[in-house]
């Protein structure tokens, strides 16, 4: 019973990797920081653009003839203010993902090209020599394009998750001016439930990381990835169903400076899946200072 209670909410639609544990994804943008993760910016404003493709053709006990492909750009604003608190410095993010996603299952197929749910948050961040770090809270709101499944369209290509989440992060950098780095950021995510399905999607951890060597005042090289472990049960109608999801991956990095602006690039598979889409991700993270 419990699978098909899942096979059923799986054909319901599918959310897209980088913007659910319900269809077996998620909304934190998995891979995405690495690099300097925990180190903010001075005070201004400063332009983050990711590209993202990820690429899945087995659903990890899941569906049968399952493809997805997502081709993602989220462009992040961010404004460091002058202001302290805690002797932290204060900032404010938004990032609204523009998503193409395509997506087989069990038979059946859908596409669709749009915004995806909208992302905003506070942070602070602290710098004492080498060591630098960030406390944040962010939320991840319902405002991308969502429709439920019927007979007609058993397979709808979200782009939304149609539930919101709250998450707190903490991040951390060791950086050596010439010579090694070690970085990674955490969350934590708790879900409301989507009111169209009665579908509640479990609690889960999240974090990126990177350890990485600065080769010349210009480029660096790192090894990369992701780790992702669901904490709680899925439920439908108040029912635990289970389903907890779990992934990592890792792969190489590489990152090019300038005074202004940095540009990394990075090629992500992924491994000990269960529950969720395993693929593999290539990323590309633009960050403009004005």
């Amino acid at each position: 019973m419990k699978n098909k209670i899942y096979a059923l909410m799986l054909l319901s639609g599918i959310a897209t990797h980088v913007c659910a544990t319900e269809n077996g994804l998620d909304s934190f943008a998995l891979g995405a920081e690495g690099i300097a993760a925990g180190a903010l910016p001075p005070p201004g404003v400063y332009l983050l653009n990711y590209y993202q493709n990820y690429h899945a053709s087995e659903f990890k006990d899941g569906p049968d003839n399952f493809h997805v492909d997502v081709n993602a750009f989220i462009p992040r604003l961010v404004w460091m203010t002058p202001q302290q608190i805690a002797g932290g410095q204060l900032g404010f993010y938004a990032a609204q993902p523009l998503v193409n996603l395509r997506l087989n299952a069990m038979g059946a197929s859908d596409s669709n090209s749009g915004l995806g749910d909208l992302v905003m948050g506070t942070m602070l961040g602290w710098h004492k020599g080498n060591h630098h770090s960030i406390a944040g809270l962010e939320g991840v709101f319902a405002t991308g394009d969502y429709d439920n499944a019927n007979p007609q369209r058993p397979v709808i290509a979200n782009l939304g998750k149609n539930y919101h989440t709250i998450r707190p992060v903490l991040a951390y950098s060791y950086l050596q001016p010439q010579g090694w780095e070690f970085s990674t950021k955490l969350s934590y995510s708790f879900n409301t439930e989507n009111d169209d399905t009665n579908y509640q999607s479990g609690d889960y951890f999240a974090g990126d990381y990177a350890i990485g060597y600065q080769l010349n005042d210009q480029v660096k090289l790192a090894l990369e990835g992701y780790v992702f472990k669901q904490t709680t049960d899925d439920d439908v109608n108040g029912v635990s169903i289970g389903n907890k999801g779990q992934a990592l991956a890792f792969g190489p990095a590489i990152q090019y400076k300038q005074d202004n602006w940095s540009l990394e690039a990075k090629f992500l598979k992924e491994t000990e899946v269960e529950h969720r889409p395993e693929g593999h991700s290539t990323t590309l993270k633009m960050v403009w200072a004005f």
